[in-house]
């Protein structure tokens, strides 16, 4: 009777964390659910760019905004995705997120882990030419899922992870929580720690921040692919960054629960955790799935690409 018992209770917890993964559900994306006050479009005047001959010069007119380009999901629910609202594929357990400092077991090593999906468009219709698409997938990444076949084939990540570098964070963290990021520490991301490995893997037990540092892993990724061109760089055209400039983005989550306005990456989530990540389901979706709405810096002239 008592290995029955025993067998019973057991049977239920493997039932209980498989109905845990299954049950992700939430409300798919909405242009309700961008924070249109971050806009801020301005203009400049007039500006003049280079053009091949016979034209030698075009004339336009200079205008500066925050452009909505870039919606990221940071789940710990593998294939679901809180932009689409529901799950794309099997849910797989092996390559679920977790926050390790909840398990016991693992209790000394105080991270977690999250997937992340990107869908890149514009909802702006807009005086800047420069138009950004594509997407990416983690859970087909294999780098994603290992630190160390990251380190192997992206090795210029190994000058950033010593004691000196870490530390040098700090001083980004403050800067960053004042609302200027330090572009020059491209590998700090302001109080989340460190952008590499670009890797689903952060050693951060705060989930919410953990979660934001994994967006701006995936920003980063982008932007290490060259999926990504920066269009605040040239007046004269949008420029390819292989290493992201951290000054022209900001971002804010929308689920499980909406929060405003939008910040550089890396704040720290003091500012926007209250009643954020609340047990089993927020105002628009699962704890612990999020979603992150990504502006970037819009700095053109009008008559170039």
């Amino acid at each position: 009777m008592k290995t029955s018992k025993i067998f019973i209770a057991a049977l239920f917890l493997i039932l209980q964390n498989i109905s845990v993964v299954r049950a992700a559900d939430g409300t798919r994306f909405t242009p309700n659910d961008i924070h249109w006050d971050e806009i801020e479009m301005k203009y400049h005047g007039i500006c003049v760019c280079p053009a091949p001959p016979p034209v030698y010069v075009r004339y336009g007119s200079v205008f500066s905004y925050w452009e909505p380009f870039l919606y990221i999901d940071t789940v710990k629910t593998a294939n679901f995705s809180p932009f689409m609202g529901k799950e794309q594929g099997s849910v797989s357990r092996t390559l679920s997120g977790k926050n390790q400092s909840s398990n016991s077991a693992e209790i000394a090593n105080d991270s977690s882990f999250a997937q992340s999906h990107a869908f890149m468009f514009s909802m702006l219709s807009s005086p800047c030419k420069s138009r950004a698409s594509g997407g990416w997938w983690t859970e087909k990444d294999s780098l994603w899922q290992s630190d160390e076949l990251a380190a192997v084939l992206m090795p210029d990540a190994s000058l950033y992870a010593n004691p000196v570098m870490q530390k040098a964070c700090m001083a980004d963290a403050a800067s960053t929580n004042l609302g200027h990021p330090i572009d020059a520490m491209h590998w700090c991301v302001g109080s989340g720690g460190s952008i590499y490995p670009l890797t689903g893997t952060v050693g951060d037990e705060n989930y919410i921040q953990a979660n934001n540092t994994v967006a701006a892993r995936m920003l980063a990724k982008l932007n290490r692919v060259n999926m990504i061109c920066d269009p605040a760089e040239s007046l004269c055209g949008c420029v390819v960054t292989n290493t992201w400039i951290k000054s022209h983005y900001k971002t804010h989550v929308a689920r499980p629960d909406q929060r405003a306005p939008a910040r550089p990456f890396g704040v720290t989530s003091k500012f926007y955790e209250q009643k954020l990540n609340i047990p089993y389901h927020g105002a628009k979706g699962s704890n612990d799935e999020f979603l992150w709405i990504v502006y970037r810096k819009q700095l053109c002239c009008t008559c170039c690409d």
